[in-house]
């Protein structure tokens, strides 16, 4: 069967592109740069191109844009799918709530906003109130609210903005009930965290030094280091907790346990999914010392230590560590020789995708044949069962506290949309925190699982949606859509442009 959808495919682009008319490019300059590596010399004709606020570059973009552009202007129907998609887009979409100080926080889009409002509820059922409509930060969007979080009493909330898309930050930080921001600018910040310490004063963020004027975009990323800013000061007077010259390109990131004793900090080498890990006893969680000294828990590279939670002094990680599929492991910061960590949750065949604390379980997501299942476990490992979900699909997300028997979850497959439920773990029952409805009839639809093999025999999970009842005689045009980069996957998961595709005979992969 997938050789059939390929096949079609092949023929519907070899097809398009006898009939398409036959484009004309604008010529790109060539430069005489050349450079020479110990005697090679190397050609680099379109190294001006580099030049990002080069007048040639901005010029030549603008040509290569109306050649494509003109094109598009010509299919028979783009006017359509512009309408239809914008209608299939045109539904209230939400986050999964992060709860704190008994409040809930989420974003939620009504349907076409540029930018998802930021809003909080006292209660899981109270009316919603707008913190932040980011919408109005800029009258082009060009300002974007990047990420959020709000400190553990729920007073305040943290806040980064970024400017055309960038990945420089500037964080500010609002007062909740008042809707009103604080003086606090924390700028220069970039692949970050924003960890509050438990007594609201404060929170650990990781920054670059500035970089040179006018080069934002193009400067060499070096000397990540992490700080502490106390609200109500000059970032000038931010503590720096730790820094690491010695690895001036690495990633630090930074993180405080729920029960706010202890920050976690993680040192990574660039995209690959390994870390080293450290901690800082913060002392009284009310009362935290910031500037506690840095501690080394695992300094070997090549494996993952992601610290999801902790009871007292016993920290609980996911890694990959002589576990391909991952494990759960527990240790004591006290005694934290390798020899001395504990499983808590052994690898199976099933790969573990996330893992977080809630109500004192461990919670689970797996990844069977790339389909989510849910498992709950108690604290020494023992199973709990299985969270129920609506269906075969995608977990898209799992939220909650440790302290606190609620857990979040999305949920999505190729028909169902993307939706936020909240699961009572004593009851095990399920509802929706909102229920999401598109402008489509997705029962005129069904997906099927199935598994081809690849060159060395794998079998590759696959997920077929098309309309009930049509013949899969290789006559439909199909769309067959992969990744698998990073030990990424493509997730069976709603996207709101397919059924636009699907109800003109189309065919997803």
């Amino acid at each position: 069967m997938l050789a059939t959808a390929a096949s079609c495919l092949v023929v519907a682009i070899v097809l398009q592109a006898a009939l398409a008319p036959r484009l004309s490019y604008p010529p790109s300059q060539k430069g005489d740069v050349v450079d020479d590596y110990f005697g090679t010399r190397v050609a680099d004709p379109y190294r001006w191109m580099e030049d990002l606020d080069s007048k040639d570059v901005a010029e030549w973009v603008a040509a290569q844009n109306q050649v494509t552009s003109s094109y598009l202007a010509t299919l028979p129907l783009r006017a359509h799918f512009e309408r239809r998609i914008a209608a299939l887009w045109d539904y209230p979409k939400v986050t999964l709530p992060v709860k704190e100080g008994g409040r809930y926080f989420y974003q939620k889009n009504s349907g076409l906003e540029r930018q998802a409002p930021l809003y909080v509820r006292d209660t899981l059922n109270a009316p919603a109130r707008v913190v932040l409509d980011p919408n109005q930060l800029s009258p082009d969007g060009s300002v974007s609210l990047t990420q959020w979080e709000p400190s553990r009493d729920g007073r305040l909330v943290a806040y980064a903005l970024s400017e055309g898309g960038a990945d420089w930050r500037t964080v500010r930080v609002r007062r909740v009930d008042e809707g009103t921001d604080l003086a606090d600018e924390v700028r220069r910040v970039r692949f970050s965290a924003i960890a509050w310490t438990n007594d609201g004063r404060g929170f650990f963020y990781s920054r670059y030094p500035e970089p040179p004027k006018g080069k934002v975009l193009e400067a060499a990323l070096a000397n990540h280091a992490l700080y502490y800013h106390r609200v109500g000061t000059a970032q000038a007077a931010d503590t720096l907790v730790y820094a690491r010259p010695d690895l001036p390109t690495w990633f630090l990131g930074g993180a405080v346990t729920e029960d706010g004793r202890y920050l976690i900090v993680s040192l990574a080498r660039g995209a690959e999914n390994t870390n080293r890990l450290y901690y800082a006893d913060l002392g009284d969680p009310a009362a935290p010392n910031v500037g506690a000294v840095v501690t080394p828990l695992v300094e070997q590279d090549g494996a993952e230590f992601a610290v999801f939670g902790n009871a007292g002094p016993v920290l609980y990680l996911r890694t990959d560590r002589d576990a391909p599929n991952r494990a759960v492991v527990a240790l004591d910061v006290r005694h934290p020789e390798r020899a001395r960590w504990r499983t808590v949750v052994a690898e199976t065949r099933d790969a573990i995708e996330s893992v977080l604390f809630v109500g004192n379980r461990i919670v689970i997501q797996y990844l069977a044949d790339v389909q989510s299942r849910v498992s709950t476990f108690g604290v020494d490992g023992t199973p709990l069962g299985e969270v129920a979900l609506p269906g075969t699909g995608t977990i898209a997300g799992l939220g909650g506290r440790q302290d606190d028997g609620e857990l979040f979850y999305a949920f999505s497959s190729p028909l169902f949309p993307t939706t936020v439920f909240s699961y009572d773990l004593a009851s095990k029952t399920p509802r929706p925190f909102e229920v999401a409805r598109p402008a489509v009839d997705v029962d005129l639809y069904e997906t099927r699982a199935l598994f081809a093999p690849s060159k060395d025999g794998t079998r590759v999970p696959l997920f077929l949606t098309w309309r009930k009842g049509m013949a899969l005689d290789g006559s439909h045009p199909t769309m067959l859509y992969g990744y698998g980069g990073f030990s990424v996957s493509m997730l069976p998961t709603y996207r709101t442009d397919v059924p636009a595709w699907l109800e003109q005979g189309g065919i997803w992969v």
